[in-house]
């Protein structure tokens, strides 16, 4: 008679993927919320300028323990390929279309949602008065760093993995557990919206066996809501020059 903890091989992959994804998040969640830093880096620059250094340190610290620490564990120790993980261009059309009718629903549904109070509470996450050229683009590139990163977490390493060990239907629920369950600090609004976005990411993942969708619909999503936010909020502003 087995014990039940007898190990077999295929057990590997899907076993390192969730143990590698749990231990990176929790270090990308509680490094970049170090509040000595944050207190180091409030104190010693202006306000607008600590909103941006500290947000930048977030948003790398993210992509770091949550993209690229769990992407060497799994790349070292198993057989998969950043492409098989998902890091790639395959079905760019089937993509691209994704892309385009997602994102067009994106754009239109936060020009409303983001004048929500609770949500100009939240975002744009940098604080900051005066959104002049410079802020933008580091915001965005910051973004576009983040999610590729978590989006090769989520629906790269711990869902195709997962898939390929579980099949489709128990790798959407392990993903989806893991996804809304990141969000409830943010709130019971963006926690139950990871389960109707996370099912469509996962979906968009596995049909085109990119995440190119995924990170590029979450950009979407991510920048719409923050340069919204900013025209709705009175506090806050575009400008035309930055020092």
């Amino acid at each position: 008679m087995n014990s039940f903890y007898a190990w077999k091989p295929e057990y590997a992959s899907p076993s390192l993927a969730i143990l590698s994804v749990s231990v990176g998040f929790v270090l990308a969640w509680f490094l970049s919320r170090n509040e000595r830093l944050r207190s180091a880096i409030f104190s010693r620059y202006s306000e607008d300028k600590a909103w941006l250094y500290f947000i930048l340190y977030q948003k790398f610290t993210g992509m770091f323990f949550m993209g690229v620490f769990p992407g060497i564990i799994v790349l070292l120790f198993t057989d998969y390929s950043l492409s098989g993980l998902g890091l790639n261009f395959h079905n760019t059309g089937e993509s691209m279309l994704y892309i385009a009718i997602i994102g067009a629903l994106m754009l239109a549904s936060n020009f409303f949602v983001s004048r929500n109070p609770e949500n100009l509470k939240m975002y744009p996450q940098m604080r900051i008065s005066g959104w002049g050229r410079k802020t933008i683009f580091l915001n965005s590139i910051s973004w576009l760093a983040y999610l590729t990163g978590y989006e090769f977490m989520y629906r790269g390493i711990l869902l195709i993995i997962c898939n390929d060990a579980f099949g489709f239907w128990p790798a959407l629920a392990i993903n989806l557990m893991f996804y809304s369950a990141s969000h409830i600090a943010k709130g019971k609004t963006e926690t139950i919206g990871t389960f109707p976005y996370g099912i469509i990411l996962c979906f968009m993942t596995i049909s085109t066996g990119s995440i190119l969708a995924a990170v590029a619909t979450h950009f979407i999503l991510a920048l719409s809501n923050d340069y919204f936010s900013i025209h709705h909020n009175p506090e806050l502003k575009f400008i035309a020059r930055q020092k």
